[in-house]
């Protein structure tokens, strides 16, 4: 039969061990949420990357989208002078 002071040191070993085990345990998790966190920044930075990547992309389709109007306006404009020159040199040849 064990002594209670046995007995006390078994617990207290025991006590020990458990804490011992959660310890370890709670800095594998420490270590687990570190190594996560940069992973999450990484992501983070290549979201980043990607989003000025679409808005200089999304900048310079509107840009030529704006010379294409403008472009086809010029055009239009051009049209209609050459219409006007026309009717006016018929008109003043009759």
């Amino acid at each position: 039969m064990m002594t209670f002071i046995e007995e006390a040191n078994l617990r207290v070993s025991y006590q020990a061990q458990v804490r011992r085990q959660e310890s370890k345990d709670f800095y594998t998790q420490l270590h687990d949420a570190r190594t996560d966190r940069k992973d999450i920044r990484l992501e983070i930075d290549v979201v980043r990357g990607q989003r000025i990547s679409y808005e200089t992309e999304l900048h310079e389709r509107q840009r030529a989208e704006d010379d294409a109007v403008r472009q086809m306006m010029r055009t239009h404009v051009l049209e209609t002078r050459a219409q006007i020159d026309m009717v006016e040199d018929t008109g003043s040849s009759c």
